[in-house]
């Protein structure tokens, strides 16, 4: 059970810490509590220990009161929870809980072929989920040939090959996600068994970890036991449909097919009889990177934890943007 703590009692943290199972999360500021009200189970928060840094107070309250009318997180001060902790903590449990995602995430993007947009898709989700979840994310690229990361991303960034043959180089951070783009001509002068420490090593540093990758691939299966979900993408093309309805029978109850750049009524139509778990609309503008794709991604694998992670997210930065243009009307 994770409790919010925005107090300087040290009883407070001295009863915690000797109850089992129990994370604490302090913060004392408003922006450090408001970011964490989504996570709680329990708050225990004293006004007159709060610094009221960038938000008022009365924004924090309006959380609050968001948080216990759609969830039931219950919170209190330091004295009312002192007098009977073992009751606010069995109300925490009783309630619906934080918006806990997991500590770690696999997700595999994959086709046998390029074209299908899975680099894009892959990249909008990661993109999607550092910006939301403020959290470490992490993207694999397994291909043939040239790295298609680079290609779209056009950034300059540390390959595979060479991040795996010096110790001291550090891979890439581009809006918030380390990318581990491949070299493919190059990787083939080293052994598999040295990419698959590296990968393991890389991905024990992250929440979330995105691969990229062409199916078959020599690489994947130093990972592949630590896939949660393949995603086979496939767009609405003849050839495409086929080619996903193979590799998600090869793949098995891990694999779920993925629709990508569904236009309309002949799409749907050309569509008929095809089982798949997720269509993802047409975009124009792929290379805004708008989050627009990635987010029905991440509800899709993390479910409804997402959905209301989503919606909180939209709660506090819709009062901080109330709370901007009140500040700049006060100023004028």
């Amino acid at each position: 059970m994770k409790v919010l703590v925005a107090s300087k009692s040290v009883p407070v943290f001295e009863a915690l810490r000797a109850m089992p199972d129990i994370e604490i999360q302090p913060a004392l500021t408003t922006e450090q509590i408001a970011k964490n009200i989504p996570s709680a189970q329990l708050v225990i928060l004293d006004s007159a220990d709060v610094v009221e840094y960038p938000y008022e107070l009365g924004m924090i309250q309006t959380l609050l009161a968001e948080a216990r009318e759609k969830r039931g997180l219950p919170w209190t001060k330091s004295d009312d929870f002192l007098a009977d902790a073992e009751q606010w903590i069995e109300q925490a449990s009783r309630a619906r809980g934080g918006l806990k995602l997991p500590d770690k995430l696999t997700v595999g993007f994959v086709s046998y072929s390029g074209g299908v947009g899975r680099t894009t898709l892959a990249l909008d989700m990661a993109f999607r989920f550092a910006r939301r979840a403020e959290r470490p994310v992490l993207l694999l690229e397994f291909v043939y040939g040239a790295s298609a990361l680079a290609a779209l991303t056009g950034k300059e960034m540390a390959s595979l090959y060479d991040l795996v043959s010096k110790v001291d180089l550090q891979p890439t951070i581009f809006k918030g996600v380390t990318m581990v783009p491949m070299d493919y001509d190059n990787c083939c002068l080293l052994p598999p068994e040295e990419f698959g420490k590296y990968f393991k090593k890389q991905m024990a540093k992250h929440v979330l970890t995105i691969v990229d990758t062409n199916w078959p691939h020599g690489l994947v299966r130093s990972i592949q036991e630590e896939v949660d979900q393949w995603l086979v993408v496939a767009t609405p093309r003849l050839d495409a449909i086929e080619n996903a309805n193979k590799l998600q029978q090869q793949l098995g109850a891990k694999a779920a097919i993925i629709l990508n750049q569904k236009h309309g009524t002949g799409d749907s139509l050309a569509l008929t009889g095809m089982e798949r778990s997720l269509d993802l609309p047409h975009i124009e503008r792929v290379d805004e990177w708008s989050g627009k794709l990635g987010k029905q991604l991440l509800t899709y694998v993390y479910g409804p934890a997402w959905r209301e992670y989503e919606q909180s997210q939209n709660v506090f930065a819709s009062l901080a943007r109330g709370l901007g243009r009140r500040r700049s009307v006060g100023e004028s």
